[in-house]
């Protein structure tokens, strides 16, 4: 992955505004959020996010692009992350190791969230990020029961 560090603020704010998980952040809460708490990164196709079983415990947020994420032992294909999604959720919460790999299906942007920013950012927002990953998590399970009752 390749840090995009000369990204101009007023960009990196007009890329996030686009992305549903940023919608209920005040401007204030988005601009504190890129200048002190999370990375932007740049990964090419077939590269890594991240493996399976790394101490890594960043929450990575896609902003454009596709990441793929699946199983090491069988390679078995798990799901899609696309724009507005997250990956790495808990990791990043829990501390504990990566549960699976996840990998760039498309050349992707990904906005990477320090594990520090639960501890350090005011309340308000801290509860916005949880609320979104509650929301997130929601939704993949109702997308896992739907895809089990089909099959």
């Amino acid at each position: 992955m390749r840090l995009l560090e000369n990204i101009a603020l007023f960009k990196r704010m007009e890329i996030l505004n686009r992305v549903p998980f940023f919608q209920h952040f005040e401007l204030a809460e988005r601009q504190m959020l890129l200048e002190s708490f999370s990375s932007l990164y740049a990964i090419k196709q077939g590269h890594y996010v991240f493996k399976q079983f790394e101490q890594s415990h960043h929450l990575y947020i896609i902003l454009s692009g596709e990441l793929t994420v699946f199983r090491q032992h069988d390679k078995k294909h798990l799901g899609h992350i696309y724009p507005g999604e997250f990956v790495g959720e808990g990791a990043f919460i829990s501390h504990r190791e990566r549960s699976i790999n996840a990998r760039a299906a498309t050349d992707s942007i990904l906005l990477a969230i320090e594990p520090s920013a639960l501890l350090k950012l005011p309340v308000v927002v801290r509860e916005k990020i949880k609320d979104q990953l509650i929301i997130g998590m929601s939704e993949r399970i109702a997308k896992l029961s739907s895809a089990t009752e089909m099959a």
